[in-house]
């Protein structure tokens, strides 16, 4: 039987639109492993689908909402943050949290100036539309980063120190885009009020992401549900509201919710797996729908304009702005010796200032602010973003190699061992590698002298799963799953 009345009419428009977005989506995902083989940040395939699907490429979908894909960028943002400070070791985040607020900062002012000078040499702009393209295009992107560093081999100290800086430098930029965009539209910025905006933002972020997390991760360590599947729905309505209320507060919430990530990793929360696992999938998700997004967003007849500019911008952006700020904001912290970088260090750290959808996103605020020149600065950015993108994502790991600052990285466990059912508060589940130089080789499993509240569930070897009783001899490349209560940490001697 035909339907008919208002759904038969709505049904025509929403499953063309369901079709495509399927289509598109599906060939995202199968588009990562192309831009894992070769390479390339998973952002650049997801955008070009965009841009073909766009009402200049051959998918004649019409779109210009830039109010739109700025709160869905946003969210998103919020969304990939979230998951990188649950997937990111707050030790190490810790050693590596002074130069990382030093290239937030110094450093995000430093590439800004420098872009502007660079803007104002290379393009019709004048200096007020010159410096707010700077401050657009100062931050590094945490989604870049994440994908182009994972599994990537580098040293714990580098590594940190990239993610933690992708992770915390978004408040800087975010206020000086915003200022400006104001100030170019009849507002009055003084200096003094921007610098103490900067201090609030960064201030209330951290402040409300310390407490929130801390609450937000008491709470799980205490609830009781039903199923394991709403650890990762509430922690994830937890998050994202810290994220908002932060926002309200004039604090940057996006710095809130990664220090709330961290903290419920820190806290070893009940269902961390089931949460992070959760969490994997909705950044997933959300960078491919951000970026096709932004694809769409863009179009390719107006950027061929835009190409010798902005490529020379993108060279200048990598060759100079970047490295200028890396010196400027880390060499001052050389007396101390836990922040002392060699020339390769460093050399590395000024090459993987990889740009994302941060960038773009904030370029779109001159248009939304109606900065005369917006529509200019929009096709600049864009341009420079996919360029640097393109050349520093296919680049920075064999860079990397070359400069002789890799090593493997632990495989991947043949199997997985998760806590289930009603898991005690503070109880967890970890998997650690035995990698070369670990206390633990070659010792009995009874020489380790573990605490009680560290018991060893199993150890996978190769093909085969070992009980881990008193005399079995644990060997390097074993892998071995702990299980902690109390909130203990993992022994030192199984770390190397």
């Amino acid at each position: 039987m035909a339907l008919s009345g208002p759904q038969s009419r709505l049904e025509p428009l929403i499953d063309p639109l369901l079709l495509v977005l399927s289509v598109l989506v599906c060939l995202s995902v199968v588009g990562t492993r192309t831009a894992a083989r070769w390479g390339v940040p998973a952002l650049v395939i997801f955008v070009g689908l965009g841009m073909l699907a766009g009402s200049s490429g051959p998918g004649g979908i019409p779109f210009a909402d830039y109010a739109l894909a700025y709160r869905v960028g946003t969210l998103a943002l919020a969304v990939i943050l979230f998951s990188g400070g649950l997937n990111t070791d707050a030790s190490r985040m810790r050693r590596a949290l002074a130069p990382a607020l030093a290239l937030s900062t110094v450093g995000v002012l430093t590439k800004m100036l420098t872009m502007a000078a660079l803007a104002r040499w290379l393009t019709p702009l004048d200096w007020s539309s010159a410096l707010l393209l700077g401050a657009v295009l100062a931050p590094t992107d945490a989604a870049a980063v994440f994908s182009v560093l994972r599994r990537a081999g580098l040293p714990t100290r580098l590594r940190s120190l990239l993610e933690a800086e992708s992770g915390t430098n978004d408040p800087m930029s975010i206020y000086l885009t915003l200022a400006l965009a104001t100030a170019l539209t009849g507002g009055e910025v003084s200096i003094p009020h921007l610098l103490l905006g900067v201090a609030a933002q960064l201030g209330l972020g951290l402040c409300v992401g310390l407490a929130g997390g801390w609450g937000l991760a008491w709470t799980l360590r205490r609830l009781r549900l039903e199923g394991s599947g709403l650890y990762p729905v509430f922690a994830l309505a937890g998050g994202v509201g810290l994220f908002a209320l932060t926002n309200l507060l004039g604090g940057n919430g996006f710095l809130a919710i990664y220090v709330t990530g961290l903290l419920l990793r820190y806290r070893k929360v009940a269902y961390l797996h089931e949460i992070q696992t959760a969490l994997d999938t909705l950044a997933w998700g959300a960078q491919i729908g951000m970026f096709l997004l932004l694809g769409l967003l863009s179009f390719p007849d107006r950027l061929v304009g835009a190409l010798g500019p902005s490529t020379l911008l993108a060279a200048g952006m990598v060759l100079l702005a970047r490295p200028l700020s890396v010196a400027v904001a880390v060499l001052p912290l050389w007396p101390f010796a836990q922040h002392r970088y060699s020339l390769r260090e460093l050399t590395l750290v000024s090459w993987a200032g990889l740009k994302g959808a941060v960038p773009i996103i904030l370029a779109t605020v001159p248009l939304l602010k109606g900065v005369p020149a917006g529509e200019q600065i929009f096709d600049v950015v864009f341009v420079v973003v996919i360029v640097g993108a393109l050349v520093q994502g296919t680049t920075t790991v064999p860079l990397a190699r070359a400069l002789g600052l890799t090593h493997p990285e632990p495989p991947s466990a043949p199997v997985t061992l998760d806590l289930g059912g009603d898991a005690p508060a503070g109880s967890a589940m970890t998997r650690v590698w035995l990698e070369p130089g670990a206390p633990a080789i070659g010792r009995s499993v009874r020489e380790l002298g573990l605490d009680e509240a560290v018991v060893l569930a199993a150890v996978a070897r190769g093909g085969e799963m070992l009980a881990p009783r008193g005399n079995l001899v644990l060997r390097q490349g074993d892998h071995v799953f702990v299980m902690t209560v109390d909130g203990a940490a993992i022994p030192q001697v199984l770390q190397a």
